[in-house]
């Protein structure tokens, strides 16, 4: 959510901020209502109220429980401020609000876990702090040999909170393909699920030297974010790793076949496979849980073996396949030529109008 929608304005003059709609809808806050902001690295942050008590309370417990730790979220939640929602959703931010622009400013938003968060469209972003010393790991097995023995339960939520990062697109080498391995143009479904959900397995990047990114692991997901004009994507981010360890980390990816079991290929080399093995097409709609018009299709793709093979490749889809077959043109000029469905569909109807009209010369009886 809040993927589709992600801009709202900041009006220097009036300084005036609007609210999303969607954050005013999940937590059923009208006009007049009361929602508290606060600010920190020219970023904001909206909560609704009962949000704002339960987290206030949480950190307090937190400061109480580890007194020698400090995180920038518990200054978050102790500078918060309760202002009223107003007239087309927005509120007006004080003059002594510690959030400053000297022109009105698109704002980009996202919703995490309930919180919005905002910040301008064109923010700089601020240089990686040097006092303090490297974070990331020096090395996998520094990583592992460091953890291994203090870990008695993994636990997947803590895990995210600790070590997913939230990195702008524009800072990550998209040109950079030192690692990739089956290409950058994600497909058509990746797309769809980014475009709704947004993206929810992080990609892996390596951090160099100019603190921009190089990617290790998830180029069809950044292709798909920057198709999307997606801002930000979390990110496992490694940092002062060798080449070796960067091998090492594509060595974890799961195989290619595993990856893509569920690809329209697979669907089709499953279908045949089970009817090369004397399975009856009823009984493959019922393993499959397939419709029998589409098992029919696989099928009627794999017995032509210049097309089956084309699919396999990667030169052809499954839906241009079956166009050439309904089509009836030769397969291999269709193939080669590298035909769209609208020229396959074209040369199939000349080809029908070239085709004689069969006549039926009855002979009567005498």
């Amino acid at each position: 959510m809040g993927k589709l929608t992600r801009r709202v304005k900041f009006i220097a003059k009036e300084r005036r901020l609007s609210i999303p709609a969607e954050f005013l809808h999940e937590h059923g806050i009208e006009r007049g209502d009361a929602l508290a902001v606060s600010a920190w690295a020219e970023r904001l942050y909206v909560f609704s109220l009962p949000d704002w008590e339960r987290t206030k309370s949480m950190a307090a417990q937190a400061e109480r429980f580890f007194p020698e730790m400090e995180h920038p979220f518990l200054r978050v939640v102790e500078a918060g401020i309760e202002l009223r929602l107003g007239s087309q959703d927005r509120v007006v931010l004080p003059r002594t609000f510690p959030f400053q622009q000297d022109e009105n400013t698109r704002m980009h938003w996202e919703l995490v876990d309930g919180v919005l968060q905002i910040e301008p469209e064109h923010r700089v972003v601020p240089e990686r702090a040097t006092a303090s010393g490297p974070t990331g790991q020096r090395s996998l097995l520094d990583f592992m040999a460091a953890n291994t023995p203090t870990l008695e339960k993994f636990d997947r939520q803590e895990a995210i909170a600790q070590l997913v990062e939230t990195v702008s697109v524009a800072r990550v080498a998209w040109r950079d393909r030192t690692w990739e391995t089956d290409g950058i143009v994600p497909p058509d479904s990746l797309v769809r699920s980014i475009r709704v959900e947004g993206v929810r397995r992080p990609l892996l990047l390596r951090e160099q030297e100019d603190g921009n990114y190089q990617v290790i692991d998830g180029f069809h997901r950044l292709a798909a974010a920057r198709h999307l004009k997606i801002r930000s994507v979390p990110a496992l981010v490694w940092r002062n790793i060798s080449d070796e360890d960067c091998r090492r980390l594509k060595l974890v990816e799961p195989p290619k076949e595993q990856a893509t079991a569920h690809s329209p290929l697979q669907r089709l080399q499953s279908t045949v496979r089970l009817h090369d093995d004397q399975v009856a097409l009823q009984e493959i709609e019922h393993i499959t849980g397939r419709r029998k018009r589409t098992l029919q299709r696989y099928l009627r793709i794999a017995q032509d073996e210049r097309i089956k093979d084309a699919v396999e490749a990667g030169r052809l889809s499954i839906f241009k396949a079956e166009e050439i077959l309904k089509a009836g043109v030769d397969s291999e000029e269709a193939i080669l030529g590298g035909w769209t469905v609208k020229t396959i569909r074209e040369m199939g109807r000349r080809q029908a109008r070239k085709r004689p009209r069969r006549r039926d010369h009855g002979v009567r009886d005498g």
